[in-house]
């Protein structure tokens, strides 16, 4: 079974209100389980995107006001090459933050876990910056920590299925576990 037809029937079973183990149970087989578990794991309930909209919004205006910032920053750099770079940068630069504001506003899994980890590789830079540079960069460190946590908060309330290492959890046994 393709993906779009997985995703498609657990849409489907989840708007019907089953449960995410019963999904798995149904839908399971030995060779597609991880891709499944995946799959139901990367699947927000309607009751947890109604539980958790409005963290969402918060998280997808910052999303917005970074995507803001980012043009304006792009602009200024690309005006200190000439011509039409101010333009190009300020594009290229809100383009992150507003790709990853279209993937929380459709509730994508994907987009939460990399955002996360987009943010942890950066975050040894930024606070590199912090201790070299000024107010501005300890701002931007302090804007990227508070967003990082929103973030979390956002993908576990909304994904509770996976664990720390962006995989879906598993028991003791190493069976895929799920708790809607």
């Amino acid at each position: 079974m393709q993906n779009k037809d997985l995703v498609a029937r657990i849409a489907g079973q989840l708007q019907a209100g089953q449960p995410k183990s019963a999904i798995y149970a149904a839908l399971r087989s030995q060779e597609h389980d991880p891709r499944l578990a995946y799959l139901l794991a990367s699947a927000a309930s309607p009751a947890r995107q109604v539980q958790m909209a409005n963290k969402n919004r918060a998280l997808i205006v910052v999303m917005v006001a970074q995507a803001m910032l980012a043009l304006f920053a792009g602009y200024v750099s690309g005006q200190l090459l000439g011509g039409s770079a101010g333009v190009w940068l300020a594009v290229f630069y809100a383009l992150v933050p507003l790709a990853f504001a279209a993937g929380f506003s459709r509730y994508q899994a994907a987009a939460f876990n990399v955002y996360l980890l987009y943010t942890l590789i950066r975050l040894p830079q930024l606070v590199q910056q912090a201790m070299a540079g000024g107010l501005l960069e300890v701002w931007l460190l302090l804007l990227a920590l508070l967003t990082l946590l929103l973030t979390w908060q956002v993908r576990r309330g909304l994904f509770p299925d996976f664990g720390v290492t962006l995989q879906p959890r598993k028991d003791a046994s190493g069976k895929f576990t799920f708790s809607d």
